[in-house]
């Protein structure tokens, strides 16, 4: 489920948080992988099929030769730590309804210690081979959420680590993969075409979702992220969510009426902004939820596309009164603390823009996403 996807993001920033920080250089621990992985496919030509263990080979060490820089600024900043190490599906378990991680590299310091953003995309990549591409976009999610921003840059990282993940899968399987060959085969070439499939970068694209409480924002924009760019899709940035992070208190926690403020307003704007800079300059397309009543906030969400060179698509929901204010009432822990009041003063001096594109949202949500994703020329894939 998604909340399953959304606590396990959470639980996997908390096991990286007091993770013990290690020295070492981030770009030549990479950088053997990336070798290793090239003399192991040399002999495996035969199974894996020569013309896409080329293409591994060259898209791999490319992405590499790019994110070197950066894998050696992470390890100085901190980012190396002795982690997990084997973090993907089977080494998760639900006690009491909560994702536990367990079976870590525990035995081995070198394998257990790597880049955090590496140790996650295990798990993300194990998602995404498994076609669960909506999982993998909201544990990624989560889990940069719970890390408050210090991530968002390092995204442009990931292709390489997700790509790397996926050829050690592939490796693994034909060392361990005994009798049934065609099996075998089969399933070590979906990992290599998992791999090849993370290191497309279509170029980034900032999308934002805006219209008054209740309208359904966060939901299309959750349903939305997984198909829009690179893989495992859009980092979805939500101002309820930025807000109670700049007020340091639980998604889930009331904020008292005051906490509501232009001034607030306006920092939660300039965050979700400073954000998705980072994220579009990483390459990661990026979906702003947020109301955008203010023609400012409209203003500068597309201005910061036109900074970054991305395009900027603005989609805008309605639905009548009665309907948003029945659906927020209805609400229960969710990060949102509108209510009925909220929906009437915003429909007084609701400014909705001409020049996004308008949503029905009065109707089931698979019509909103169908409408929306058209407009936006993606398939509905995730």
């Amino acid at each position: 489920t998604d909340d399953l996807a959304d606590s396990l993001g959470h639980e996997i920033a908390a096991y990286h948080d007091p993770a013990p920080r290690r020295d070492g250089n981030g770009a030549s621990r990479i950088g053997a992988i990336v070798e290793e992985l090239e003399t192991a496919f040399a002999d495996m030509k035969d199974t894996l099929g020569p013309e896409r263990v080329a293409e591994f080979s060259r898209r791999t060490r490319a992405a590499f030769d790019r994110a070197a820089p950066l894998l050696d600024s992470r390890a100085e900043d901190g980012h190396l730590r002795r982690a997990h190490g084997d973090l993907h599906l089977r080494n998760l378990v639900l006690i009491d309804g909560r994702p536990v991680l367990f079976d870590a590299l525990e035995f081995d310091e070198e394998l257990g210690t790597c880049d955090v953003l590496y140790d996650l995309a295990f798990l993300v990549m194990d998602l995404l081979n498994r076609g669960l591409n909506r999982p993998a976009n909201i544990v990624l999610n989560a889990w940069l959420y719970a890390q408050e921003g210090r991530q968002d840059a390092g995204l442009a990282t990931l292709p390489v680590f997700l790509a790397l993940r996926a050829g050690i899968r592939a490796m693994v399987t034909i060392q361990t993969g005994g009798g049934n060959a065609g099996q075998v085969r089969q399933e070590a070439r979906g990992y290599v075409e998992t791999a090849l499939d993370a290191l497309s970068s279509p170029k980034p694209r900032l999308i934002a979702v805006g219209g008054l409480s209740g309208t359904g924002k966060t939901t299309l924009a959750r349903r939305l992220a997984p198909m829009i760019g690179r893989r495992p899709g859009a980092v979805h940035l939500r101002s309820d969510l930025e807000r109670k992070a700049l007020a340091g208190v639980a998604p889930g926690d009331r904020l008292p009426a005051d906490s509501y403020t232009e001034d607030t307003a306006r920092a939660v704007h300039t965050r979700l902004t400073d954000r998705a800079r980072y994220l579009l300059a990483a390459g990661q397309s990026v979906l702003l939820d947020a109301t955008f009543l203010s023609p400012d906030e409209r203003h500068a969400a597309a201005q910061l596309a036109d900074e970054l060179e991305v395009s900027f698509t603005g989609l805008w929901l309605d639905a009548p009164v009665e309907t948003l204010t029945r659906r927020v009432t209805a609400r229960q822990g969710d990060a949102s603390d509108a209510g009925a009041a909220v929906v009437r003063r915003q429909t007084a001096k609701d400014t909705a823009p001409t020049d996004w594109a308008r949503i029905d949202a009065s109707n089931g949500v698979e019509e909103m996403e169908a409408a929306a994703a058209d407009r936006l020329n993606i398939a509905q894939k995730a």
